[in-house]
Protein backbone atom coordinates (compact mmCIF):
# COMPACT_ATOMS: atom_id res chain seq x y z
CA UNK A 1 0.00 0.00 0.00
CA UNK A 2 1.39 3.56 -0.85
CA UNK A 3 0.03 4.86 1.87
CA UNK A 4 1.09 2.49 4.77
CA UNK A 5 1.83 4.90 7.72
CA UNK A 6 4.54 2.79 8.60
CA UNK A 7 6.86 3.06 5.65
CA UNK A 8 5.29 6.31 4.46
CA UNK A 9 8.93 7.87 4.91
CA UNK A 10 10.19 5.49 2.28
CA UNK A 11 7.70 5.70 0.60
CA UNK A 12 8.11 9.49 -0.17
CA UNK A 13 12.09 9.22 -0.47
CA UNK A 14 11.06 6.65 -3.94
CA UNK A 15 8.16 9.08 -4.92
CA UNK A 16 10.45 12.09 -4.95
CA UNK A 17 13.31 10.27 -6.59
CA UNK A 18 10.59 9.11 -9.43
CA UNK A 19 8.82 12.83 -9.80
CA UNK A 20 11.47 15.62 -8.85
CA UNK A 21 12.78 15.22 -12.36
CA UNK A 22 9.72 14.84 -14.22
CA UNK A 23 8.68 17.84 -16.82
CA UNK A 24 5.00 19.16 -16.42
CA UNK A 25 4.33 16.64 -19.72
CA UNK A 26 5.28 13.74 -17.78
CA UNK A 27 3.26 14.52 -14.55
CA UNK A 28 0.25 14.83 -16.65
CA UNK A 29 0.93 11.87 -18.44
CA UNK A 30 1.78 9.97 -15.14
CA UNK A 31 -1.43 11.29 -13.38
CA UNK A 32 -3.43 9.79 -16.68
CA UNK A 33 -1.44 6.54 -16.17
CA UNK A 34 -2.72 6.45 -12.21
CA UNK A 35 -6.70 6.08 -13.87
CA UNK A 36 -5.28 3.00 -15.62
CA UNK A 37 -3.96 0.98 -12.22
CA UNK A 38 -5.56 -2.20 -10.70
CA UNK A 39 -6.30 -0.10 -7.26
CA UNK A 40 -8.23 2.95 -7.68
CA UNK A 41 -6.61 6.42 -7.81
CA UNK A 42 -6.72 7.99 -4.12
CA UNK A 43 -7.32 11.62 -3.85
CA UNK A 44 -6.80 13.44 -0.05
CA UNK A 45 -7.68 16.93 -1.15
CA UNK A 46 -5.89 19.39 -0.16
CA UNK A 47 -6.82 22.97 0.41
CA UNK A 48 -2.75 24.96 0.87
CA UNK A 49 0.67 24.55 0.84
CA UNK A 50 0.67 22.77 4.16
CA UNK A 51 -1.65 19.97 3.71
CA UNK A 52 -0.25 19.63 0.29
CA UNK A 53 2.78 18.51 1.87
CA UNK A 54 1.43 16.41 4.78
CA UNK A 55 -0.70 14.41 2.06
CA UNK A 56 2.41 13.93 -0.32
CA UNK A 57 4.23 12.57 2.77
CA UNK A 58 1.60 10.12 3.18
CA UNK A 59 3.28 8.32 0.28
CA UNK A 60 0.34 9.42 -2.04
CA UNK A 61 1.09 9.37 -6.06
CA UNK A 62 -0.94 12.51 -6.64
CA UNK A 63 -2.68 15.51 -4.82
CA UNK A 64 -6.01 16.97 -5.89
CA UNK A 65 -7.19 20.74 -4.62
CA UNK A 66 -10.95 20.93 -3.24
CA UNK A 67 -12.40 24.29 -4.16
CA UNK A 68 -14.89 24.38 -1.90
CA UNK A 69 -11.67 24.06 0.98
CA UNK A 70 -9.78 26.51 -0.76
CA UNK A 71 -12.34 28.86 -1.04
CA UNK A 72 -13.36 28.43 2.75
CA UNK A 73 -10.05 28.40 3.90
CA UNK A 74 -10.08 31.88 2.27
CA UNK A 75 -12.79 33.16 3.70
CA UNK A 76 -15.66 32.84 0.82
CA UNK A 77 -18.50 30.22 0.39
CA UNK A 78 -17.63 27.85 -2.49
CA UNK A 79 -19.39 28.10 -5.83
CA UNK A 80 -17.23 30.69 -7.43
CA UNK A 81 -17.47 32.99 -5.08
CA UNK A 82 -13.48 33.03 -4.91
CA UNK A 83 -11.58 35.83 -6.55
CA UNK A 84 -9.69 33.66 -9.82
CA UNK A 85 -6.37 35.19 -8.96
CA UNK A 86 -7.13 33.97 -5.48
CA UNK A 87 -7.36 30.49 -6.42
CA UNK A 88 -4.78 30.36 -9.27
CA UNK A 89 -2.64 31.37 -6.28
CA UNK A 90 -3.39 28.78 -4.49
CA UNK A 91 -3.11 26.01 -6.79
CA UNK A 92 0.59 27.51 -7.51
CA UNK A 93 1.15 27.15 -4.34
CA UNK A 94 0.19 23.37 -3.43
CA UNK A 95 1.76 22.50 -6.66
CA UNK A 96 5.46 24.45 -6.19
CA UNK A 97 5.92 22.48 -2.86
CA UNK A 98 5.17 19.01 -4.10
CA UNK A 99 6.94 17.00 -6.43
CA UNK A 100 3.72 14.88 -7.05
CA UNK A 101 1.56 15.39 -10.01
CA UNK A 102 -1.32 17.72 -8.78
CA UNK A 103 -4.83 17.88 -10.17
CA UNK A 104 -7.02 21.19 -9.46
CA UNK A 105 -10.63 21.81 -8.99
CA UNK A 106 -12.06 24.91 -10.63
CA UNK A 107 -15.55 23.71 -10.29
CA UNK A 108 -17.39 25.28 -13.67
CA UNK A 109 -14.06 26.98 -14.49
CA UNK A 110 -14.90 30.58 -13.33
CA UNK A 111 -15.72 31.31 -16.84
CA UNK A 112 -18.15 30.84 -20.05
CA UNK A 113 -16.53 29.10 -22.54
CA UNK A 114 -15.31 31.98 -24.84
CA UNK A 115 -12.90 32.83 -21.76
CA UNK A 116 -12.11 29.26 -20.38
CA UNK A 117 -9.04 29.19 -22.77
CA UNK A 118 -7.37 31.56 -20.40
CA UNK A 119 -8.78 29.59 -17.13
CA UNK A 120 -7.51 26.57 -18.04
CA UNK A 121 -4.12 28.07 -19.39
CA UNK A 122 -3.74 29.73 -15.88
CA UNK A 123 -3.91 26.72 -14.02
CA UNK A 124 -1.61 25.01 -16.17
CA UNK A 125 1.11 28.08 -15.68
CA UNK A 126 0.30 27.61 -12.17
CA UNK A 127 1.75 24.08 -12.22
CA UNK A 128 -1.48 21.77 -11.97
CA UNK A 129 -1.67 18.82 -14.84
CA UNK A 130 -5.39 17.99 -14.66
CA UNK A 131 -8.84 19.84 -13.30
CA UNK A 132 -12.20 18.91 -12.39
CA UNK A 133 -14.88 20.77 -14.86
CA UNK A 134 -18.31 20.28 -13.60
CA UNK A 135 -21.63 20.69 -15.45
CA UNK A 136 -23.35 22.48 -12.94
CA UNK A 137 -24.43 26.41 -13.68
CA UNK A 138 -22.71 28.54 -11.87
CA UNK A 139 -24.48 31.09 -8.88
CA UNK A 140 -27.59 28.37 -8.29
CA UNK A 141 -26.29 26.63 -5.42
CA UNK A 142 -26.15 22.86 -4.64
CA UNK A 143 -29.42 20.99 -6.71
CA UNK A 144 -29.09 23.78 -9.22
CA UNK A 145 -29.71 23.09 -12.86
CA UNK A 146 -27.22 21.68 -15.18
CA UNK A 147 -25.00 23.16 -18.49
CA UNK A 148 -26.75 22.03 -21.81
CA UNK A 149 -24.86 18.58 -22.70
CA UNK A 150 -23.73 20.34 -26.11
CA UNK A 151 -22.71 23.34 -23.91
CA UNK A 152 -20.54 21.34 -21.50
CA UNK A 153 -19.27 19.09 -24.69
CA UNK A 154 -17.70 22.16 -26.12
CA UNK A 155 -16.34 23.48 -22.37
CA UNK A 156 -14.56 20.10 -22.50
CA UNK A 157 -13.37 20.87 -25.87
CA UNK A 158 -11.79 23.93 -25.03
CA UNK A 159 -10.05 22.94 -22.24
CA UNK A 160 -8.48 19.84 -24.30
CA UNK A 161 -7.71 22.32 -26.77
CA UNK A 162 -5.77 24.77 -24.42
CA UNK A 163 -4.23 21.81 -22.62
CA UNK A 164 -2.31 21.15 -26.04
CA UNK A 165 -1.56 24.32 -27.06
CA UNK A 166 0.29 24.42 -23.70
CA UNK A 167 2.32 21.39 -24.57
CA UNK A 168 0.48 18.87 -22.05
CA UNK A 169 -2.32 16.21 -21.56
CA UNK A 170 -4.59 17.68 -19.34
CA UNK A 171 -6.22 15.43 -17.57
CA UNK A 172 -10.21 16.31 -17.47
CA UNK A 173 -12.05 15.10 -14.52
CA UNK A 174 -15.68 16.08 -16.50
CA UNK A 175 -17.96 16.21 -13.34
CA UNK A 176 -21.78 15.77 -13.98
CA UNK A 177 -23.86 16.84 -10.69
CA UNK A 178 -26.64 14.65 -12.63
CA UNK A 179 -27.12 12.72 -8.70
CA UNK A 180 -27.28 16.38 -6.95
CA UNK A 181 -29.81 17.85 -9.13
CA UNK A 182 -33.45 18.94 -7.63
CA UNK A 183 -36.28 16.88 -8.71
CA UNK A 184 -34.95 14.02 -10.70
CA UNK A 185 -35.89 10.45 -9.45
CA UNK A 186 -32.48 8.14 -8.83
CA UNK A 187 -33.47 6.26 -11.97
CA UNK A 188 -33.23 9.27 -14.13
CA UNK A 189 -30.31 10.61 -12.15
CA UNK A 190 -28.48 7.30 -13.63
CA UNK A 191 -29.65 7.96 -17.10
CA UNK A 192 -28.36 11.47 -17.39
CA UNK A 193 -25.20 10.80 -15.54
CA UNK A 194 -24.68 7.75 -17.95
CA UNK A 195 -25.67 9.82 -21.08
CA UNK A 196 -23.46 13.09 -20.16
CA UNK A 197 -20.83 10.81 -19.44
CA UNK A 198 -20.71 8.82 -22.86
CA UNK A 199 -20.98 12.55 -24.47
CA UNK A 200 -18.09 13.88 -22.30
CA UNK A 201 -16.00 10.97 -22.60
CA UNK A 202 -16.74 11.55 -26.51
CA UNK A 203 -15.53 15.16 -25.95
CA UNK A 204 -12.64 14.33 -24.88
CA UNK A 205 -12.77 13.93 -20.95
CA UNK A 206 -10.41 11.53 -19.44
CA UNK A 207 -12.49 10.73 -16.65
CA UNK A 208 -16.17 10.89 -14.97
CA UNK A 209 -16.73 12.72 -11.52
CA UNK A 210 -20.07 11.79 -10.63
CA UNK A 211 -20.42 12.88 -7.21
CA UNK A 212 -23.63 12.14 -5.20
CA UNK A 213 -23.55 8.87 -6.62
CA UNK A 214 -23.79 5.93 -3.67
CA UNK A 215 -25.87 3.03 -4.78
CA UNK A 216 -23.15 0.43 -5.63
CA UNK A 217 -25.71 -1.09 -8.62
CA UNK A 218 -25.96 2.37 -10.02
CA UNK A 219 -22.16 2.82 -9.57
CA UNK A 220 -21.89 -0.18 -11.22
CA UNK A 221 -24.62 0.01 -14.04
CA UNK A 222 -22.38 3.56 -14.84
CA UNK A 223 -19.21 1.91 -14.53
CA UNK A 224 -20.04 -0.82 -17.21
CA UNK A 225 -22.03 1.74 -19.59
CA UNK A 226 -19.01 4.33 -19.34
CA UNK A 227 -16.50 1.96 -19.90
CA UNK A 228 -13.77 4.71 -19.18
CA UNK A 229 -12.59 5.65 -15.24
CA UNK A 230 -14.84 6.90 -12.96
CA UNK A 231 -14.39 9.32 -10.18
CA UNK A 232 -16.51 8.72 -6.70
CA UNK A 233 -17.00 10.80 -3.92
CA UNK A 234 -15.89 9.57 -0.75
CA UNK A 235 -18.27 11.18 1.35
CA UNK A 236 -21.35 9.81 4.02
CA UNK A 237 -23.10 6.52 2.81
CA UNK A 238 -20.61 5.64 0.29
CA UNK A 239 -19.14 2.63 -0.16
CA UNK A 240 -16.19 1.59 1.35
CA UNK A 241 -12.40 2.20 -0.99
CA UNK A 242 -12.01 -1.59 -1.25
CA UNK A 243 -15.78 -1.68 -2.55
CA UNK A 244 -15.98 0.98 -4.79
CA UNK A 245 -12.46 -0.79 -6.04
CA UNK A 246 -14.72 -4.30 -6.55
CA UNK A 247 -17.07 -2.33 -8.39
CA UNK A 248 -14.62 -0.68 -11.08
CA UNK A 249 -14.44 2.62 -9.77
CA UNK A 250 -11.10 4.22 -10.71
CA UNK A 251 -10.53 7.35 -8.66
CA UNK A 252 -11.93 8.18 -5.82
CA UNK A 253 -11.80 11.46 -3.99
CA UNK A 254 -12.52 12.81 -0.69
CA UNK A 255 -13.51 16.17 -1.74
CA UNK A 256 -13.65 19.15 0.81
CA UNK A 257 -14.23 16.35 3.51
CA UNK A 258 -10.91 16.53 4.71
CA UNK A 259 -10.37 20.19 5.80
CA UNK A 260 -13.70 20.14 7.50
CA UNK A 261 -12.89 17.27 9.65
CA UNK A 262 -9.60 18.77 10.36
CA UNK A 263 -11.73 22.40 11.30
CA UNK A 264 -14.18 20.01 13.35
CA UNK A 265 -10.99 18.93 15.66
CA UNK A 266 -10.05 22.56 15.96
CA UNK A 267 -13.38 23.01 17.33
CA UNK A 268 -12.74 20.41 19.63
CA UNK A 269 -9.95 21.97 20.31
CA UNK A 270 -11.43 25.18 21.41
CA UNK A 271 -14.10 24.02 23.32
CA UNK A 272 -11.68 21.87 25.18
CA UNK A 273 -9.70 24.75 25.90
CA UNK A 274 -12.20 26.89 27.12
CA UNK A 275 -14.42 24.23 28.76
CA UNK A 276 -11.33 22.10 31.30
CA UNK A 277 -8.64 24.38 30.48
CA UNK A 278 -6.75 21.32 29.09
CA UNK A 279 -5.20 21.08 25.73
CA UNK A 280 -4.73 17.10 25.39
CA UNK A 281 -6.52 16.97 21.86
CA UNK A 282 -4.10 19.16 20.59
CA UNK A 283 -1.19 17.32 21.66
CA UNK A 284 -2.47 13.98 20.34
CA UNK A 285 -1.41 13.86 16.96
CA UNK A 286 0.01 17.11 16.55
CA UNK A 287 2.81 17.77 13.46
CA UNK A 288 5.83 18.48 15.44
CA UNK A 289 6.99 22.09 14.74
CA UNK A 290 10.50 20.78 13.32
CA UNK A 291 9.04 18.53 11.20
CA UNK A 292 6.48 21.01 10.00
CA UNK A 293 9.39 23.51 9.08
CA UNK A 294 11.56 21.11 7.26
CA UNK A 295 9.10 20.79 4.43
CA UNK A 296 9.71 24.35 3.44
CA UNK A 297 13.15 23.78 3.55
Amino acid sequence: MLYGAASSSMVHKDLNAIFVSMTQSEKANRLLELHQGTDPLILVNCWDAASAVIVEHAGFPALASSSAAVANALGHADGQYLPWPEMVSAIRRIASVVDVPVTADIEAGFSEKNQLERSIADVITAGAVGVNLEDALPGHGEFGPLYQISGQIARIQTARKTGEQNGIHLVINARTDAYWQKGPTPEEALRNTIERGQAYRQAGADCIFVPGLKNPDHIRAVVQALQSPVNILATMGAPSIPELKALGVKRVSLGSGPMRSVLGLLRKIAHEVKTAGTYSLMLKDMVPYDEMNEFFK
